[in-house]
């Protein structure tokens, strides 16, 4: 509960930051509220979709009915072991339960993480990549942010089963890529006066 709640405050606060950038963007450019809105749902809308849209790639590869099963199975488990507060052998038989179903939940979980890693991360990066090339400022934002988005979840959801050599080179290529893209984008020339 209290890491969800951090997530959200650290979402929240980055979409302020994008929409005080845009405001100030909006004002030194001269268009108007309506354009602002626009390019704001614009940029909001790619960087919630992709994760999303990552995430439904992985479901392909790997389909969560057997964990939907799984899960539904542990909770009337979890059900009966409250429901035999009298009889110490059907707790303990349901705990025991409890524990197969778990070990078994996380076995089933193991290859969808894979899979989202395998499906967020190349998406990720593409996006990201794409996003900071582009001159339209919602759509390359909204493709740069939702790409950093793609790449972490993909990379946090199989964080633990990741080996260590798979961990540090596919965030060492993210950072060298990046740090590429930065020595060549170009900034404009300043006019002389």
């Amino acid at each position: 509960m209290d890491n969800e709640l951090i997530y959200v405050a650290a979402f929240v606060t980055l979409v302020a930051v994008a929409v005080a950038a845009v405001i100030l963007a909006v004002r030194r450019d001269g268009r108007g509220a309506g354009d602002l809105i626009k390019q704001l749902i614009i940029w909001v809308g790619i960087a919630a979709l992709l994760p999303a849209t990552s995430w439904a790639g992985a479901t392909i590869l790997h389909p969560r009915t057997r964990l939907r099963d799984l899960t539904s199975q542990r909770e009337r488990v979890a059900q009966d072991t409250n429901d035999t507060n009298s009889d110490v052998a059907a707790r303990t038989k349901a705990r025991d339960e409890q524990q197969r179903l778990d070990k078994l939940i996380d076995e089933e979980q193991r290859p969808f993480y894979r899979a989202m890693f395998r499906v967020g991360y190349p998406i990720g990066l593409a996006a990201l990549v794409v996003g900071l090339f582009l001159r339209s400022v919602a759509v390359g934002t909204g493709l740069a942010f939702g790409g950093l988005c793609t790449l972490t979840v993909g990379c946090y959801s199989y964080w633990e089963a990741m080996g260590d050599a798979l961990r540090f080179f596919s965030l060492l290529a993210v950072l060298a890529i990046l740090i590429v893209i930065g020595l060549l984008r170009r900034r404009p020339a300043v006019a002389a006066d």
